[in-house]
């Protein structure tokens, strides 16, 4: 009985440790001239990257954000995990992010795109 109950207890902290951790939200991205600092939603710096191997941050929200090296676009979750990788000739440039999705604009087209790299919706840009 006493191996259930510490089972059970085992259980339900690494549950609850898994809900915390996806709860992360990214509340800001500071980029100087060879640094990039990403920061959560309490205020803790979550990871330091070097500018010149990582890339440029071209945009964010709460929930990812997207880098741009080189020819590609790389999406990042709050924990600077890779989600997609998508070429900048494909995409075109990109307007906005917001949420869990972002716009972007390749010729007298507006795609909008969710932050696994997936096209949602194309329109005519007026």
């Amino acid at each position: 009985m006493r191996y259930l109950i510490t089972l059970l207890f085992l259980v339900i902290l690494q549950m609850a440790s898994a809900q915390s951790t996806e709860s992360r939200s990214i509340s800001y991205i500071e980029m100087t001239d060879t640094w990039i600092r990403i920061y959560d939603d309490s205020g803790k710096k979550v990871d330091t990257r070097s500018r010149s191997s990582f890339g440029d941050v071209v945009g964010y929200s709460s929930t990812f954000f997207i880098v741009r090296r080189g020819s590609f676009y790389v999406l990042y979750d709050p924990y600077c995990r890779q989600l997609h990788t998508l070429t900048v000739s494909n995409v075109g440039d990109i307007l906005s992010v917001s949420g869990n999705t972002f716009t972007a604009k390749k010729g007298s087209f507006i795609s909008t795109y969710d932050k696994k790299g997936k096209k949602i919706n194309v329109r005519t840009a007026n």
